[in-house]
This record gives C-alpha cells, structure tokens and sequence, in this order.
C-alpha cells in the first residue's frame, strides 16, 4: 500500500469560505472533505495519510511561502504520491494546485496528480513547467463533476503507484503538457504528412502530430462617430499599480485587474506609482510611470479638445505569462465595467 498526501483550499477543507481565505498551510490527519471519496475510489491500493489545507487568498498572496511551507509539510509524512484538487473551474484554487504540484515533485522526486477544468489558469502555469512527474487531469467547470474527476485521478494514481508507464495524453486522458518524447516511426515524416492530408480531404478522422492554438478571431470596433464628444478610458497590462501594490497583483501569471483613481492628478508621479511585472525592467517605469500610463500626454490632448474627456480611473492588469484564457476573462469584465459606466473608447498603452 502506498502513501498519498491530498492538497486543497479551506473551502474543500471544510474550513469556510472567503472568510478562511487567509489560513496558512496546515496538515490534518487522513483523509478530508473530497479525499474521503477519493480513498474509496483507490481503494486497497493507497492511504491518504494526511491533507494539507491552505487558504486561496493566502497562497495568492503568498505564492513561496505558502510554497516552501507546503512542501515542509508533506514531507513529514513522506508519501510517495501527491494529489491535488480537483479545482474545477477556480482560477485561484487551480493555480495554487499546479503550483504545489511542481513544488513537491521537484523537491521530493515524487509523482503529482491534480485536476481542473481544461480553461482553468492552473493548467498553462502547470504546462509552462513541463514536468515529466506531474499530470492533470480534465474535468467539468463546476464540483458536479466531483465523482468522475475523483475516479479519474484516483485509477492514474493507482497505476503511477504500480510504477506502469504512462503513455500520451492523448491516449490517457490527461490534458498535454507540451512535451515532445522522440520515437522511433515506421514510415517517414513525408509518408505520414501524406496520410494525414489525404484523410482530412476523405474527411476521415486524423490526428495532428504537433497541435496548434486556434485563436478567435476579433472583429475591431467601428471608429467612434465624434472623438470631441468622447469619454476615453485608459487600460494597461504594465502591472502599474499604486505605491504598495494594494491589491496584490503577482509579477506573472497574474489573475486580478483593477481600476485606480486618476481625478486630480496631471501626471503620474514619482514615488506614488510602482509596477508589478517580471517581463521587463520595472526600475525604468518606476522613474517615471507615465511611461505605463502617460497622464501628462492625455491631459494635454483632453485640455486642447483632442476628444471629451478622460474616464477618471485607469485599468490595469499584469501581462507577463499571462494564460490567454484568464487574460480574455479580465478583458470581458473590465469592458463591461468600461460600458457600464458611459466610456466611449479606450486607449490601450503599450508596455
């Protein structure tokens, strides 16, 4: 019988809700919350010995320490397995799941088994990894899907204890990792281009070789009618946040955005701005923020009546290795906030 360790938010812990959202880290004895499901569907084979129960907003905000601690934890109990979520469709949980899987498999050489839904932003920040030992696996949005994500996780976890290999994800199930395993091929590269081409004119099923993201396409907005008349908004993906970082933007993978106040200010000034972003120097931007968001340009094209007026608030967001699924999240929301509150355009600065 092997040892298994499970990993979960307060909520799935039985803890509480966003009011519980700040507990560290802590170990609790066998099996709770949806591991208890989970132990019937391994049945023999394994024994949660112990759950580790950590707060979503405290793992947010405390990304290495929330890390470091979990990983002392489990090592307590020395297991030879770790199993995370499922998280489904909660973004937060998710992240913190992929997250915890690659901290434990690095340090302890273990396998890790997580689950969520394939939109969730823990699947790109796991996939960025590229970890040979950690797998997830797909499930439905909401907790609905419970006992299917339970049995799936469980039978991969059964057969990485029986030290079996684990094929393709394709043939498993689990969701692609991104990683690429050199084979030996009975027919040559040319040969199987061939045989692909000519079921996709027979309009017979085939598989790819080397799968590709299929963006959407995005119409662009009509040219506003009268610019003079115009309520401008401005939006940035330059982490530019208020001196302190008030609401806790992380340098990548971010999952928050947020408006802040511009009324009463010229331009944006030193020592009152800083930016919170791994992909670039944010020491240029914290001398002079109106590199992220140029105040004092606007207000001069708003005072010479290039369009009507500036919305008082700015958007922002952290860009850097952003998933696009969680990014395409943000943008809904804040163009509905955008709409709701009467803005006309936007004006979107580079970084």
């Amino acid at each position: 019988m092997f040892k298994v360790v499970h990993f979960l938010n307060q909520f799935f812990g039985g803890i509480g809700g966003e009011e519980k959202a700040h507990i560290a880290p802590e170990l609790r004895e066998g099996a709770v919350g949806p591991a208890k499901g989970l132990q019937l569907q391994l049945g023999d084979e394994a024994k949660i010995e112990a759950s580790v129960l950590c707060g979503d907003n405290f793992f947010a905000e405390n990304g290495e320490e929330a890390k470091a601690r979990t990983v002392e934890l489990v090592k307590k109990v020395r297991p030879q397995l770790l199993m995370a979520g499922p998280a489904f469709d909660s973004g937060r949980y998710g992240f913190a799941c992929a997250e915890v899987c690659q901290a434990v498999s690095t340090s302890m050489s273990i396998p890790c088994v997580t689950a969520m839904h394939p939109e969730n932003p823990g699947v790109d920040a796991s996939r960025s990894y590229k970890n040979l030992s950690v797998y997830v696996i797909p499930t439905a949005e909401s907790v609905a899907g419970m006992p299917d994500a339970l049995r799936k996780m469980a039978a991969l976890a059964k057969r990485l204890a029986a030290g079996e290999a684990i094929g393709p994800a394709l043939e498993e199930g689990y969701l692609p990792r991104g990683i690429r395993r050199d084979e030996i091929a009975e027919k040559t590269a040319a040969e199987r281009a061939l045989e692909m081409l000519l079921a996709k004119l027979s309009s017979k099923p085939f598989v790819t070789e080397i799968p590709w993201l299929r963006w959407a396409r995005v119409a662009p907005a009509k040219p506003l009618p009268d610019l003079t008349k115009a309520t401008i908004a401005v939006a940035t993906t330059s982490g530019l946040v208020p001196w302190g970082n008030p609401d806790q933007f992380w340098a990548r993978r971010n999952t928050k955005w947020a408006k802040y106040a511009l009324a009463g200010h010229d331009s944006m000034e030193k020592g009152k701005w800083e930016a919170v972003h791994s992909g670039y120097n944010t020491a240029v931007v914290g001398e002079n923020p109106n590199y992220a968001v140029p105040l004092d340009a606007i207000r001069e094209l708003e005072a010479s009546g290039a369009f009507g007026s500036l919305y008082p608030y700015y958007y922002s967001t952290t860009g850097g290795q952003g998933a696009p699924q969680v990014m395409e999240k943000m943008a809904r929301e804040m163009s509905q906030d955008m709409k709701s509150a009467g803005v006309d355009g936007v004006l979107l600065v580079a970084t």
